[in-house]
């Protein structure tokens, strides 16, 4: 008898409408996020199980006119205007295209972290902060996000970032998954806890011993 597959909450909360406004309306009052901080790394390839199930691929850097084509997904929550302040204010969206179809997607930022149970951290010049890695459901199970996040990772070498950071929310299975397919280390445990938007606090649960704390 094979293993039912697990469900992913996060996944499941975002693609139903009643669910993610239901989530989005207790938000405002009270939010408990338990996250993990990820170190991630640059592995010889030939180390890593990377070939996506999915002919032709083409990876480039996505231009603002590509935020309206992104945004229009019902799948997607944020706004062509909120994606496009992204690229404002220091991120770069990597994109992953079938046959012009934009399959998934990833973005980086380069000027500082910003999660949302943290405040701002500004970054060194050769640090990027990893976050919004999304592949469209027509393309998901074809080994897409592991191989796009590694192409990330290829691209800001190029540009002298080295040393990549992510967080991820506990009970987000695949996003779990697929980064420890990459090799990438837990460094923290953390739970963040956000009173009306407002009041902040972070609570360490676990470290795993980590070579640089954000």
């Amino acid at each position: 008898m094979s293993k039912r597959k697990p469900i992913n909450i996060i996944l499941f909360i975002q693609e139903n409408l009643f669910l993610h406004s239901l989530y989005r309306l207790i938000s405002r009052i009270i939010k408990i996020v338990p996250y993990y901080v990820f170190q991630e790394f640059l592995y010889d390839e030939h180390q890593l199980n990377l070939k996506p199930d999915l002919d032709p691929l083409e990876v480039c850097v996505l231009e603002p006119s590509d935020m309206k084509t992104i945004s229009s997904n019902p799948e997607v929550a944020e706004s062509e205007d909120i994606l496009l302040k992204r690229l404002v204010h220091g991120s770069i969206c990597l994109g992953l295209l079938h046959n012009d179809d934009i399959a998934a997607y990833t973005w980086c930022n380069l000027k500082k972290c910003q999660y949302h149970p943290t405040s701002d951290i500004p970054l060194k010049k050769d640090e990027a902060y990893l976050y919004d890695a999304r592949t469209f459901k027509a393309y998901r199970g074809k080994n897409i996000a592991p191989y796009l996040r590694y192409q990330l990772y290829k691209y800001l070498t190029k540009i002298g970032r080295t040393k990549f950071y992510s967080y991820t929310v506990l009970f987000n299975i695949s996003a779990v998954n697929f980064k420890k397919k990459l090799k990438a280390k837990p460094t923290k445990l953390y739970v963040g806890i956000i009173f009306f938007n407002r009041y902040r606090f972070n609570i360490l649960l676990k470290d795993y011993g980590s070579t640089k704390e954000i």
